[in-house]
Formats: structure tokens, sequence, C-alpha cells
């Protein structure tokens, strides 16, 4: 179960809650709250998506923002990542401004959007970020719109703890975090926490186990985020790209021929197309990166209370890091180029991608799907889907597919045990993504169709008369205009 909410909220209530000021006057208050603003994002359905047949309701997420250098706004991916309309408020308006997503990073939760018109941004300073966390036990002033309010809420909040969490909005990421003791409610996701006239943090996630606890994206990250985007496009966070054991023991020091006295960490897996897997092996021995020693437990010999992951994380995509190792016996140096990791991209992906043929919904198993179907999703299948990356299921297919809906026809109501299962092939071919399976599709629909399903016995079978009959008639009901595949670029 998750431990952490994302803090995203409808727009149900307005109310406001007594001010705590942090500031050394009224002039720096009022430039602290003319900064932040509501961000309201509204997902209207999408008549061509039939993944959205029978949801006619306007639903909302609604978060916060501030703006920084350049006529930008920053908030979390997690409060726009779904949105179809977006728009913006400040603090002490009335009027709303149309916005649009310049870049998000699903990776570490954050979105940059712009405003087109300038008059929204008339009269006001951008906030400055810190380049480093707040100390323990320091003071923070949190700014947001909580519930979807429309009056700007400030709240007090206590660093208690600098750590490395989960990100749930991924479920994948797991970064640096800030722990802040803080009555912190949905809504303020994005909303930015101050210290010293500065923006320390962005609130992004509340403990559903700990009572006035919340996490804040720390400005490490954040700096990373925008360094990242000055060439016009989003990287992300390299990832380590493999695992490993500590070294202490010396009997597997000699007999891998590691020199006794050689502190290090014993890889255990590469992930396949990541930064290091040209270059990394099973039982290599690292024992340095750049120019820092590791010790055996993954730490800097230097003690800084770094780990291996703060020498790689904090590095961008195209990056060169220098490793030395051994391998049986022999020590190498070798230069290794930071990357994405394709499988992890997956992961993360949110895109809706789906074929409908013969009233049949075929979709991949992504994100977006779990957003969407999370109540209705098999246990086995949510298994299957936590490990995907560690048990290396990549290496098959890019991503799973599964027949997530049927259309309602007297010719294919029969088919609805095979709702929520795992395509295993179709006329004997496994298909590598939702494109190989339309061109599949395409293909043997003239004649028969076998379509073969995880932990089913028997297959789906459909000829090429039952096929059309089902098209045309599920087409027309439910007004479907789109071709028979919705695919994501």
């Amino acid at each position: 179960m998750n431990k952490f909410w994302i803090l995203r909220a409808g727009l149900v209530l307005i109310f406001s809650f007594p001010v705590f000021s942090q500031t050394n006057g009224n002039s720096d208050l009022k430039t602290l709250l003319n900064g932040v603003v509501i961000v309201r994002s509204d997902i209207y359905p999408d008549a061509s998506d039939p993944l959205e047949f029978g949801d006619q309701d306007l639903s909302r997420d609604v978060g916060s923002g501030f703006i920084i250098a350049g006529n930008r706004i920053l908030t979390n991916a997690h409060v726009i990542s779904e949105s179809k309309y977006l728009k913006v408020k400040r603090f002490n308006s009335s009027k709303y401004y149309n916005a649009k997503v310049e870049f998000i990073g699903f990776d570490c939760d954050l979105a940059l959007i712009s405003v087109e018109d300038e008059d929204f941004f008339s009269g006001v300073e951008p906030l400055e970020i810190t380049e480093e966390s707040p100390s323990l036990g320091s003071n923070l002033l949190m700014l947001g719109y909580p519930e979807g309010a429309e009056n700007l809420t400030l709240e007090n909040g206590l660093v208690n703890r600098v750590e490395r969490l989960r990100y749930s909005f991924t479920g994948l990421d797991y970064r640096k975090v800030i722990r802040v003791g803080a009555n912190i409610l949905p809504g303020y996701s994005g909303g930015p926490a101050i210290q010293n006239g500065k923006v320390a943090g962005i609130i992004f996630e509340v403990s559903q186990i700990q009572g006035n606890t919340a996490y804040l994206i720390p400005p490490e990250v954040v700096q990373h985020f925008l360094k990242d985007i000055q060439d016009g496009q989003y990287d992300g966070f390299p990832f380590v790209g493999f695992t490993f054991q500590n070294g202490n023991s010396e009997s597997v020091k000699k007999y891998l021929g590691i020199p006794q006295n050689l502190q290090g960490v014993l890889v255990n897996k590469v992930y396949p197309n990541s930064s290091f897997s040209d270059v990394l092996q099973t039982d290599d021995f690292l024992y340095k990166v750049d120019e820092a020693y590791l010790n055996n437990e993954g730490g800097l010999l230097e003690f800084t209370g770094r780990t291996i992951v703060d020498l790689i994380e904090p590095g961008f995509v195209g990056q060169k890091l220098t490793l030395y190792f051994y391998r049986n016996g022999k020590n190498f140096k070798i230069q290794a180029e930071l990357k994405k990791t394709d499988s992890l991209e997956l992961y993360r992906d949110r895109q809706i991608r789906s074929f409908l043929g013969a009233g049949l919904l075929f979709q991949p198993v992504n994100r977006a799907l779990f957003g969407k179907e999370s109540q209705r999703v098999e246990t086995a299948l949510r298994y299957h889907y936590s490990y995907f990356i560690q048990d290396d299921l990549f290496k098959f297919t890019e991503r799973d597919l599964i027949l997530t809906t049927l259309f309602p026809d007297p010719l294919n109501s029969k088919y609805l045990n095979y709702r929520f299962k795992i395509l295993e092939s179709i006329n004997g071919k496994t298909p590598a993504n939702i494109s190989e399976f339309r061109d599949y599709w395409k293909k043997f629909s003239n004649g028969t169709l076998v379509l073969k399903f995880r932990g089913v016995g028997l297959p789906l079978v459909l000829d090429a008369k039952t096929v059309r009959t089902i098209d045309l008639r599920v087409r027309k009901r439910f007004d479907i205009k789109s071709d028979e595949s919705k695919e994501g670029k």
C-alpha cells in the first residue's frame, strides 16, 4: 500500500487559514504572495478516445505553483499531467489566464508552464530558488491553495529530516526529499516552501500514516530540472543502472582476485541499455567513480554522508564518468556516458495508446492504465507490473497488452472473462507493442483471428465476418469516428 498521497485536489471548498509570516515586513510578504498562483487543470472527456466512453463529466485537478525568472511557472507534474485545459490565477486576482505545459519531468514530479498573456506577470517579482536544502530544525513558510480554495494559505513548517524516498507519482523514482512537520492538505501541490525569502523546496506529498507530515522536492532536484531544460528538452535524471552488494567479504575478494584491503562494492545486476551496460558486468568490483573512492557499503570512503547514487544521479544525460573496477583479477579504468534507460521510461509512461477492433479495446500496461482503471485491474496484473523492471520482463516486449474494455455487442459479450488478461499472442505472433499488434490484426482479420491470453486455456477466436459485423455496429452505436488505433507519439 502506498504510504503517501500526492497532493491532488478537486475544486470543492473555499476557505482560508490564519497567516503566519516568516518575512521581514509587509513588502516582503506581498512579493511572496504575488508570486504564488493557483493552477487549475480541467480534464474533459475526449470524444475521439474510446477509453473515455461513458465518462461525460468534467473533472478538475487543482494545485499550486509559483512564478520564477523568465515569466515561467513551476508546479508539480501530477497537477497538470492529464490536463486538457490549463489555466492559472494570481493571488488577489479574479481573472484566470490560459496556460500551457512547456516541460514535464515525470521522474521528479516537476513541470514548467507558461502564460502567453504578458499582463499576467505585470508587477510580479519572480521567486528565487536556493541551491541547497534547508538545515534540520529550521523553519519554513509553506504557501498554497488547499482543497482548491481560491484564498491563498500560509502555514508554518519545521524541517525534521532530509532523506531518500520513492516518489509516489511514478512509484519508481527514489530521490531526495525534505520531510516537514506541517498541516498540509491536498491542493498545496506545487506550492513553494520559503526560507529567508527564497524557495527552499516544493510541496508535493503528504504522509498517510503520520499526521502533520509533508514532503518537499528539494532545491537540488528543482535546480537539476531547470538546468536540464535549458537546451529545449527534458532528458531526465540518469539512473544508476545496476544493483550491488557490499564488498565486506575478504574470501570473495580473494576468489575474484581483488586486493584484500581495497574497499568497494560487488555488482549484482546491470540493467540492459543503461548507462553502464556496455561497461560493467556481474561480479565486477567497483571501487572508484571519477575521483571518489567507495567504501564497502557503497558510500564514499571520505565520509560525507553521500553514496554512489549521489555521484551519478546529480549528473546529466550525456555526461561522462570514469569507472574503476576489478574483473577476473584485472584492474580496469573505463569511461561511460550517462543516458536514459528506456525500460524505466516505459514504466513511467502515461500516454494513452489503444487499439479497437471487433468492439475489443486493447491497451499497453502502463501508468496511464493504472491511473484510469486502478480499481478494476487484477491483483496478478498489478504484481506483474510492479516487478516489470525488477524481473527483467522488459527484455521480452516493450509492454504487455491487455484487453481493457468490451464495447457491448451480442457477438462479443461471451468474451468478458478475457478482460484485463495479458495478451500472449495473435495468430501465434507476440507483438512487441500496440503498433505491431495493430499490424498483425489487419494482416489476419481477413481470415481467422486467434488471440491467446496468459492464464486462459481457450483462445478467443473471431472470423472475418464477425469482426466486420461487430465493428460496424459498435462504431455506429457509440459514434466512434476515430481510426482503429490511438497511439501516443
